[in-house]
């Protein structure tokens, strides 16, 4: 039987099953279906097939067909977000965002619905914004029809059950706790407080257990189903689907699954209250961070140039503004010793009504002193695009780049694609769906002096982030407090009189543009190439099997201990990094103008990558070695690299308590390793000849390895490698990687407390084993497919103890680790470990009950994530470099990894439960406990037969 016979009958016994169930004008609209665009503008990299249709409940759809992917997608997006939240409920929005996935008519069952996808080889996800709802999933294709139908359901009758109301009301407190006293969403709250009070983005929107709450002539569960049935309509929906399917198949399964979703006729309320007045122009806003953070912000707000996105007059400025070249703002700043970096943004939809520019400043300590210096510079700079910047030179810069970023497009798949191509279809043509990023027709000079008129001193609105800020007021719903105040018109004055004395330069032509876009033979695309295997020296090519693209990766590994010896020389390593960020500031900016990327980082000593088109890339990996042989820094560059260092480690108190967790745990599980103190004791110490040593020791005593993928040919990697080879000395020694902690069976759990300048606490509970290899990884992965969702049911949805409970399986060398991760506003690390241990005693009922067929179908859809076709270049390579890193001798073997995940059984799932993480017996459990202020007189988590570590110094340094 054909396919196509096959879904025809099927979509008929379906529409017969559920035809009591869908109302008689979804069944009415069956065959009503209108083609509204099959024209859109794609990539020629892109080859699927587009369309955009409007099923008779008026519900718009576009429908990608992709015969490369395994998975299919769903995204839905509705242009009602916390905007509209009506007074007595603020956050309603958010709150039936989270309500909505608790049970459905026809699939009642509690969060069944993250369930199956989470068992089906996909995911799901949603969040709520100012003006927009965007909800989405990805599963395995062959569970896409029964998914789009739980999208369906979700949105014609949702349960909106009230005896879960109190449940998700502390889910949506704990995710507000969980940011409560982050200093980026203070940052960003104070930027929307500090609007006309009269427009409703001004308000609280996240929600709490204040805001959400039954109120005299409010009822909070009245107020949620009137705002569902009041907005959630299909003509204001926008639905985005991706599949293997063909587009038949897909206009079929939109009007089957999605023309059930009622067409109420809702229209999107229209704000009379302007945004802005002159009341909120010219302002300065500033808080104490939490953390050491020295940030400096300037936004601009102009009228919306979102329907001008075609001239792309923002982003022309704001390429401008954020140019890190040499003699421009931020290089000139830089030298002077000022920030640490500037960074320039544009929001075209930043609202209805307006976009907006924005420039921050991360200054340094003298940066903090000179804030009217930065700001005079910033409107220095301005008065110099407007003079000279407004030129052909800059469009054609602007205008190449984005002809040549569209002709060479990043494929994007999978949730993520449509989850942007559904918030987009609120906003942009159909046809210009994929282009509106890159599309400009022309230069209109007119237009960008226009919007540079808006970039002045007294339209400006100032924000900073204050370390020793003192007094001030409450801010609304977070923890801290915040000052106000008008930027007097001497002050203005005063930034644009010392602007006429500060020389500055623009841009000029770029040397690093690209010009041969040529694809090499692919003759070494089957199987990693490795072209040299010798001690202290290897190098390892392949080339894609998938994509006909200019581009390529390299990766560099001047592989030594050098920095891992002593706290000093870890130390060393992290000034030498923040340094070179520094000087090769003007560099990355030129070089990410033509679409190369390069990064330095640390781990078994230098690696420097570099990624993009392959012309001209292996010139930038040479100029970036030969950068760092011939370094020459100053004192002020030393110095300031010591104050960013400092910074980064004293701030780790004031990180999200369960990412301060999983610093811990790097920590503890990766030797040798020195305490925060330790490494802040080496600091002061350190000179430039210390810096310039160990630059030549990283030179002259560290051994090589090379891994070049994509469009490069073998005489290109042969030719590179020798030119590596003349510039630093390679020593001939076995490769280094550092120890990490394996399971001791014979030893209690490792139990290790952290302090934390946070409210939360912070629980991690790892399970190290003893098992290795790819059949243990294997069984361990598809152990959190089953677990996963039951985990995050319990502690999120049933006990309301944590807004993000997680499971991971994950490698620790070749052993399997499996870990049980949270933060909780709610119960202390003691009481998180007793509901652990609750949960794990409960699952384990939960999976004995777990039959061959559940298994299989999960199995079959994780098999299929790995099988499915690449989307672009980083996908196809990620697993080989993976194991590159991680210094395997045989790098491409991903397949083995796939035979091994077939040859699991339940039954081994089941005994990998019981005996790592029920009875121990092949595991040593490590937890990591972070203590937050608020369980500070709680008894802190003690465990049976434990070793306690106190200092991460005192561990032995192997």
């Amino acid at each position: 039987m054909s396919y196509s016979h096959r879904l025809t009958v099927f979509v008929f016994c379906f529409t017969l099953s559920f035809s009591s169930l869908v109302s008689a004008d979804s069944k009415q609209a069956a065959s009503s279906l209108e083609i509204l665009e099959t024209a859109i503008i794609q990539s020629p990299n892109d080859s699927r097939e587009y369309q955009v249709i409007r099923l008779a409940n008026q519900l718009e759809v576009l429908l990608v067909s992709d015969p490369d992917l395994e998975n299919s997608a769903a995204s839905l997006s509705l242009p009602i977000g916390s905007m509209n939240n009506p007074d007595q409920q603020l956050g309603l929005a958010h709150y039936l965002e989270h309500m909505l996935f608790l049970g459905s008519e026809r699939y009642p069952t509690i969060n069944e619905y993250s369930k199956f996808m989470t068992q089906h080889g996909g995911y799901t996800n949603a969040y709520t914004a100012q003006e927009s709802t965007v909800y989405g999933f990805e599963v395995n294709d062959s569970h896409f029809a029964e998914a789009l139908d739980r999208l369906g359901d979700v949105m014609r009758a949702p349960l909106l059950d009230k005896r879960y109301a109190d449940k998700e009301r502390n889910t949506v407190y704990a995710e507000h706790k969980t940011y409560f006293d982050n200093d980026m969403r203070k940052f960003y709250a104070l930027q929307h407080y500090t609007l006309n009070p009269d427009h409703p983005t001004a308000r609280f929107s996240t929600g709490n257990l204040t805001t959400l709450k039954d109120k005299p002539g409010s009822k909070l569960q009245d107020e949620l189903v009137n705002f569902f049935e009041t907005y959630y309509s299909a003509n204001l929906m926008k639905v985005a689907l991706t599949s293997p399917r063909s587009i038949v198949d897909l206009q079929q399964m939109a009007e089957l699954y999605l023309s059930q979703i009622p067409n109420k006729k809702a229209t999107k309320p229209v704000i009379v209250s302007p945004m802005l007045t002159a009341k909120e122009l010219a302002i300065s806003v500033a808080i104490k961070p939490t953390a050491n953070i020295k940030l400096l912000q300037v936004n601009f707000l102009i009228p919306s140039v979102q329907d001008e996105y075609m001239y792309q007059p923002g982003g022309y400025i704001s390429r401008l503004l954020g140019s890190d070249h040499e003699g421009g703002l931020s290089n000139q700043l830089q030298k002077a010793g000022l920030v640490e970096s500037v960074m320039a943004g544009f929001y075209g939809s930043f609202s209805e009504n307006y976009s907006q520019f924005s420039m921050q400043f991360v200054m340094t300590n003298a940066g903090l002193k000179e804030q009217d210096k930065i700001l005079a510079s910033l409107f220095a700079y301005i008065e110099l695009i407007k003079k000279q910047g407004i030129s052909q030179l800059q469009y054609r810069e602007q205008k190449s780049g984005l002809d040549r970023d569209f002709k060479f497009l990043t494929k994007n798949s999978g949730f993520s694609y449509v989850m942007g191509l559904s918030a987009n279809m609120q906003n942009y043509p159909y046809k210009d769906l994929l282009f509106h990023p890159y599309r400009l027709d022309g230069f209109n000079a007119k237009f960008i002096s226009q919007l540079l008129t808006y970039l002045t001193p007294e339209n400006s609105r100032i924000f900073k982030m204050i370390p020793d800020l003192e007094g001030g007021t409450q801010i609304p719903y977070y923890q801290g407090k915040y000052t106000r105040d008008i930027i007097s018109q001497k002050n203005q004055q005063t930034w644009l009189r010392q602007a006429q004395n500060i020389k500055l330069t623009l841009p000029a032509g770029n040397p690093w543009l690209p010009e041969n876009f040529n694809l090499v033979d692919r003759q070494y695309s089957a199987k990693a190439q490795q072209l040299v295997n010798k001690e202290g020296h290897s190098v390892w090519f392949k080339q894609s099997a998938y994509f006909k693209e200019p581009k390529a990766s390299m990766k560099l590994h001047l592989n030594s201990d050098i920095s891992d010896q002593n706290p000093e020389s870890r130390i060393t390593m992290s000034l030498l990094l923040e340094m070179f960020s520094k000087q090769f500031a003007a560099l990355h900016f030129v070089a990410g103008e033509a679409g190369l990327n390069f990064a330095l980082s640390h781990s078994n000593g230098l690696l420097i990558s570099t990624s993009g088109y392959s012309d001209k890339q292996d010139k930038l990996l040479l100029t970036v070695l030969n950068e760092i042989k011939n370094a020459q820094f100053s004192e002020q560059t030393l110095n300031l690299a010591k104050q960013e260092v400092q910074r980064q480690l004293n701030n780790k108190v004031a990180m999200k308590p369960l990412d301060f967790a999983f610093e811990g745990f790097r920590q503890l599980v990766r030797q040798p390793a020195w305490s925060d103190a330790a490494l802040l004791a080496e600091i002061d110490g350190i000179n430039l000849l210390d810096i310039n040593q160990f630059i030549e020791k990283i030179l002259s005593q560290s051994s090589l390895r090379l891994l070049a993928l994509g469009n490069l040919s073998r005489e290109q990697v042969v030719d590179l490698d020798s030119a590596l080879a003349s510039i630093v000395t390679i020593e001939q020694q076995p490769f280094y990687t550092i120890k990490r902690l394996q399971a001791d069976l014979n030893e209690g759990a490792l139990n290790y407390q952290i302090s934390s300048k946070m409210d939360d606490d912070a629980l991690a509970t790892i399970y190290l084993s003893d098992l290795k290899g790819d059949a243990a990884l294997a069984t361990a992965e598809l152990l959190n497919q089953l677990l996963k969702p039951a985990f995050y049911n319990q502690i999120r949805t049933e006990e309301q103890l944590s807004y993000s409970p997680f499971s991971a399986s994950f490698p620790v060398d070749d052993y399997a680790a499996f870990g049980l991760f949270t933060q909780s506003p709610t119960l202390s690390n003691a009481k998180l470990y007793q509901r652990f241990a609750v949960f794990l005693e409960n699952f384990n009922k939960q999976l004995d009950k777990t039959s061959k067929k559940e298994f299989a179908v999960i199995k079959k859809a994780q098999i299929a994530n790995y099988l499915a076709q690449p989307t672009s270049l980083s996908d196809e390579f990620s697993y080989l470099s993976h194991q590159w890193l991680s210094l395997k001798p045989e790098i491409d073997t991903e397949q083995a990894y796939i035979d091994s995940l077939s040859a699991v059984s339940l039954t081994d799932v089941k005994a990998f439960f019981q005996t790592v993480l029920v009875k121990g017996e092949n595991s040593q459990p490590v937890v990591i406990q972070v203590q937050g202020t608020k369980f500070l007189k709680e008894a802190i988590l003690q465990l049976h037969n434990e070793v306690k570590i106190t200092n991460i110094d005192s561990l032995p340094k192997h």
